[in-house]
């Protein structure tokens, strides 16, 4: 039996751990202290969970997010006093220090572990970019209205890195000049001008800010009237119209003219326009052709040969075909396979089918010659085979089919293909009245046929095989009209011969038998000159190098140079004038 001394001390110690208990003094992971009544108490109370808050968050790159999280026993209560270990799967992503704090390092996905005993919860967080610059990529100095393209920017975050999928939105300063989609950044040219595009991420903007152009292509002159094509293959004409509405206009009548350009009607959109005479042809955007003006002999190739239509008339058959060529009367076209067709006029042998009936819708030409390109004049036809030999057909009166035969003057034709003379390889003819040019592989230029001046040989005989034309210039382009020609050189200059009544050389001084300088100098992409169907086909245009500017000089009294005067059937105009609105801002 315990003395009363002893006893009281065991009572003592017995209530002191009780208010000790009650008191909360005790650590819940701590065991009790033996004590004389309980030798060995049960050790601390072990983990069964980790919980963690929040479980899933999101925060920029370079900023914090701090998490809690709890040691749990088996009925859930809170363990105090336990060791927590923060951990990161991606600390390229996020980190996290000792007390939890998360630090977002860049974009992506980090998984943060809390751990004690062995136990864990995690949190997913998603760490957003941010935008610290975007770029519009790649450079863009012009724009050609009706050219589409797509924009990209790049956006980079505060560690210059890239972004990808970043959002990016897209303004135009000016849609009536150029708009862009606002998701996709599909830039699409209008009208000439100056446009601001911008693009935005996150706050951040970049802006460019570009010109839109209008260029012109395919130019194309009659007898008195001229077109082209503009930006967006928009036909373009003017000159006179007439009595049969050869720029497409519905005011028709005795000299009835545009001294400016008038826009072709039918909304269609082309790649090409062919003239010689008093109708004009475009091959649309889908390969299939259309004609306007004067449909006599069913030039038209609409299936009538009366009349006349404004409208462009869609060609029989639904060909499709790679280029045109227009003449007098009549027209052709090569498709893809290198088939040639022919309509219209055909009195002289010009469809080369070995008979002079004349359809108004297309027939297969040439004799089923395979042709490369064709060309149509007055009431002849040449073509350049695969092997680059030329053939001819059609009127001969005077050696234009270029056969080598003695010119015998009067009605002489040939029905069907004869080889030009010469075993030259030709890339390129073009066909002028009662006399025929062409340029080699190599760029030099020939001619033959009734002369005059106009094949640019240094004399006047005419020539019934191909003739070279003085000067020994390397060209890359010819055309050959009424009375006269102009090729352009391989170093862009414009050169010219053959009558220039109206300055239509480009030069002062009577016709020129070999080539001059044209133009004061000016640097061309390409020139056309004038045929003939009625009138005088006097005049020449050309396009600038850069293809912003047309130019014309010449015979103007129907207002054929497009300059927004007219002057008189004897005035010299051999300066070029810019044609109305046909030049940049």
């Amino acid at each position: 039996m315990q003395s009363l001394p002893t006893f009281k001390n065991s009572v003592a110690l017995l209530l002191a751990a009780m208010i000790a208990a009650a008191c909360g003094g005790g650590d819940s992971t701590t065991a009790p202290s033996p004590t004389p009544n309980n030798p060995n108490p049960p050790g601390p109370v072990a983990v069964a969970s980790v919980t963690i808050t929040p479980s899933t968050g999101s925060i920029d790159a370079g900023a914090t997010l701090a998490l809690a999280a709890s040691a749990r026993d088996a009925q859930g209560n809170v363990l105090s006093g336990k060791a927590i270990a923060y951990s990161t799967n991606a600390p390229a992503v996020a980190t996290v220090n000792d007390q939890g704090v998360v630090t977002g390092v860049t974009a992506g996905i980090a998984r943060i572990s809390a751990s004690s005993e062995g136990k864990s919860a995690e949190a997913v967080i998603n760490v957003r970019a941010v935008v610290a610059s975007i770029q519009i990529n790649g450079t863009l100095d012009s724009l050609e209205a009706y050219d589409v393209r797509t924009l990209t920017a790049t956006v980079r975050d505060l560690n210059n890195q890239p972004i990808p999928g970043a959002q990016v939105a897209w303004t135009s300063s000016n849609p009536a000049v150029a708009t862009v989609g606002a998701t996709d950044g599909v830039l699409t040219g209008v009208d000439r001008g100056t446009v601001t595009i911008t693009a935005q991420s996150g706050g951040k903007t970049h802006s460019v800010t570009r010109v839109v152009v209008i260029k012109y292509r395919s130019l194309a002159l009659g007898t008195q009237h001229a077109c082209n094509l503009a930006s967006g293959g928009i036909a373009w004409c003017w000159g006179l119209n007439g009595t049969d509405a050869r720029l497409g206009d519905t005011q028709v009548g005795d000299g009835v003219y545009k001294s400016e350009p008038v826009r072709v009607p039918g909304g269609h959109r082309f790649t090409q326009l062919v003239t010689f005479a008093r109708f004009t042809c475009g091959l649309r955007t889908d390969n299939k052709a259309y004609c306007w003006g004067n449909n006599s002999w069913g030039a038209l190739g609409g299936g009538t040969n009366s009349g006349y239509s404004a409208t462009p008339v869609a060609v029989a058959g639904n060909i499709e075909f790679a280029r045109l060529s227009a003449g007098a009367d009549h027209a052709c076209g090569v498709t893809a396979a290198n088939l040639t067709y022919c309509w219209g006029h055909n009195d002289w042998g010009q469809f080369g089918i070995g008979n002079t009936t004349s359809p108004a819708t297309p027939v297969a030409a040439a004799n089923g010659l395979v042709l490369k390109s064709v060309q149509a004049g007055s009431a002849i036809s040449c073509g350049i085979a695969m092997n680059n030999a030329a053939y001819c057909w059609g009127a001969n009166g005077l050696g234009q089919t270029g056969e080598g035969t003695q010119a015998s003057y009067g009605n002489t034709y040939r029905n069907t293909p004869a080889p030009v003379a010469g075993n030259l390889a030709f890339a390129s003819l073009s066909m002028g009245y009662t006399f025929t040019c062409g340029l080699t592989v190599d760029g030099k230029a020939y001619c033959w046929g009734s002369n005059g001046s106009k094949l640019g040989d240094g004399t006047t005989a005419d020539a019934t095989s191909p003739r070279p034309v003085d000067g020994g210039y390397t060209f890359r382009q010819l055309a050959s009209g009424f009375g006269h020609s102009c090729a352009v050189t391989v170093q862009d200059d414009i050169y010219c011969w053959g009558a220039n009544g109206n300055g239509q050389l480009g030069g002062p001084g009577a016709n020129a038998r070999s080539p001059i300088l044209s133009a004061g100098g000016l640097k061309a992409a390409e020139v056309a000159v004038a045929g003939i169907g009625t009138g005088s086909g006097s005049f020449t245009c050309a396009v600038a190098r850069d293809r912003l500017t047309t130019y014309c000089w010449g015979r103007n009294e129907f207002g054929q140079l497009g300059n927004g005067a007219t002057t008189t059937t004897a005035a010299v105009n051999a300066t070029p004038s810019i044609v109305v609105g046909q030049k940049p801002l």
